[in-house]
């Protein structure tokens, strides 16, 4: 049926344009050209940061140390963020009822997520743990109007890890941890290939 309908415009559009000269047949053309345009369509879209750390201590017999921190900035379009956090630490539970609470300092994963300006002012983070041992995958999910600004992720890590030449031996301490925000993005079908779009916040400016 669209088809059709496009036949019948075309042969509109020539049939005017015949009768139209210069400018006159330009506007004609354009207002029908732009008659055929797709609407543009509004997409929830995610921005995602963090890392996946697998850690590898070869043949030392010290923990290694992982730190690292990103900014995240938050417009007034940010609708929700999720926080996706996961630890494994093979061993951990029997090692550390062996040794002790020694293994805190040698196996732990510190993770925060600061709000705008509030590390810098010595206030407490908006959301933090410390893990010694396996940590199940868990993910945290926030609804709520967001201060505007860039936030700052940031993880301190150790770990150990060693390919052994016994497989069933080899083990790597490993975390994932990831901040995603869901921002509204404007797809244009006539501009954008799939799965391309262009932030609300960015067309606002």
């Amino acid at each position: 049926m669209r088809i059709a309908s496009k036949a019948l415009s075309l042969a509109a559009l020539l049939f005017l344009s015949m009768l139209s000269s210069g400018c006159i047949a330009l506007s004609i053309q354009r207002e029908i050209m732009e008659s055929w345009r797709d609407p543009p369509v509004e997409i929830d879209k995610e921005v995602t940061a963090g890392w996946s750390e697998i850690f590898d201590t070869g043949v030392t017999v010290d923990s290694v140390i992982y730190q690292n921190e990103t900014g995240i900035l938050f417009d007034e379009t940010v609708s929700k963020l999720t926080i996706n956090f996961r630890v494994q630490f093979p061993y951990s539970t029997y090692i550390e009822d062996f040794i002790g609470n020694d293994t805190n300092e040698l196996r732990y994963v510190e993770a925060r997520l600061w709000k705008p300006g509030t590390r810098d002012a010595g206030g407490d983070p908006f959301w933090e743990v410390r893990v010694t041992q396996d940590y199940p995958l868990e993910r945290f999910e926030w609804r709520t109007d967001f201060i505007e600004g860039t936030w700052i992720l940031e993880v301190e890590a150790r770990g150990y890890g060693a390919t052994l030449p016994i497989e069933e031996l080899s083990f790597h301490d490993r975390f994932d941890l990831y901040a995603t925000i869901t921002k509204p993005c404007v797809r244009f079908p006539q501009s954008h290939e799939l799965g391309e779009c262009t932030f609300l916040s960015d067309l606002d400016d």
